[in-house]
C-alpha cells in the first residue's frame, strides 16, 4: 500500500506540472497536427484507392507520429525532475527510485493515449478513412495503440533517466530509443494495417511480437530503474 501511494502521489506530481505550465501538452499537439496535415497535404486528394493501401499510409502517419511526440514527452519529464535536484529531494523523502520510475510510466502513458485518442480520428478523417472505420475497430486500433505506448514509455523512462544528465540528452535519447524499440513500432504498424484494412487481426504473430516485447521491455526497464535513477 505505501508503494502505491508512493506512486499514485508522484503521478499527480506528474500531472499537475504538465497541466500547470501547459508547454508540453501545446508542443506534442501542435507537433501531431503538424506531421498529419504535411502527409495530408503532399497527398492532396490524390489518396491510395486500395483499402490496403490507404491502410499503410495512415498506419504510417500515425506511428511516426506518435513515436516523435513520445520523444519530446520522455524528455521533457525528467529534464523537470533533474532541474535543481529535484530528483534527489524526492529519493531523500524515502521514494523508491523503482516507484519514481512507475509514476514516469504511469505519466507518459496517459498523456501519450489522451493524445491518441485525439489525433487518431483527426488522422482518418484527413485521409477520408474515418467512415469506413467502425466503433469496434476503433477501440481495437486504441487497444493496439496502448500496448505499444506501455512498451515505448517503458524503455523510454528509463533512457530518459539517463540521458538527461549528459549534454545533448534530447539527440541521444533519439538515438539510442529508436534502434530498441524497432519491434514495437514495426508490430505495431502492422497490427495497425491489419486493422484499418480487413477490421481484424488475421496474422497472431505480429500481435503476439507486441505484446512479448513490449513485456520484455517493461520488466527488464523496471529491474534496472534503481540503478540508474539512482546516477
Amino acid at each position: 500500500m505505501k508503494a502505491l501511494r508512493q506512486i499514485a502521489a508522484l503521478t499527480r506530481k506528474d500531472f499537475k506540472l504538465q497541466f500547470r505550465s501547459k508547454e508540453t501538452l501545446v508542443l506534442i499537439f501542435v507537433f501531431s497536427i503538424l506531421v498529419v496535415l504535411i502527409f495530408a497535404f503532399a497527398y492532396g486528394q490524390v489518396f491510395p484507392t486500395e483499402a490496403s493501401d490507404r491502410g499503410k499510409l495512415v498506419a504510417s502517419v500515425l506511428w511516426a507520429t506518435f513515436v516523435f511526440a513520445g520523444i519530446i514527452t520522455l524528455n521533457r519529464s525528467f529534464a523537470l525532475e533533474r532541474t535543481h535536484g529535484a530528483l534527489h529531494g524526492i529519493r531523500l523523502t524515502g521514494v523508491d527510485a523503482s516507484n519514481v520510475y512507475l509514476s514516469k510510466v504511469i505519466s507518459n502513458v496517459v498523456l501519450l493515449m489522451s493524445l491518441e485518442v485525439i489525433i487518431t480520428p483527426i488522422t482518418l478523417q484527413f485521409f477520408d478513412l474515418f467512415q469506413a472505420v467502425t466503433l469496434g475497430r476503433l477501440l481495437t486500433l486504441f487497444g493496439i495503440l496502448s500496448i505499444g505506448t506501455i512498451g515505448f514509455c517503458a524503455v523510454g523512462v528509463l533512457l530518459a533517466a539517463m540521458s538527461t544528465t549528459t549534454s545533448g540528452g534530447e539527440s541521444l535519447l533519439s538515438v539510442i530509443l529508436l534502434p530498441l524499440v524497432v519491434p514495437i513500432i514495426m508490430s505495431g504498424a502492422k497490427c495497425t494495417v491489419s486493422i484499418l484494412t480487413t477490421g481484424a487481426m488475421e496474422e497472431t504473430y505480429w500481435l503476439t511480437m507486441l505484446i512479448v516485447s513490449s513485456l520484455v521491455f517493461f520488466a527488464s526497464a523496471y529491474l534496472l530503474a534503481d540503478v540508474v535513477i539512482e546516477q
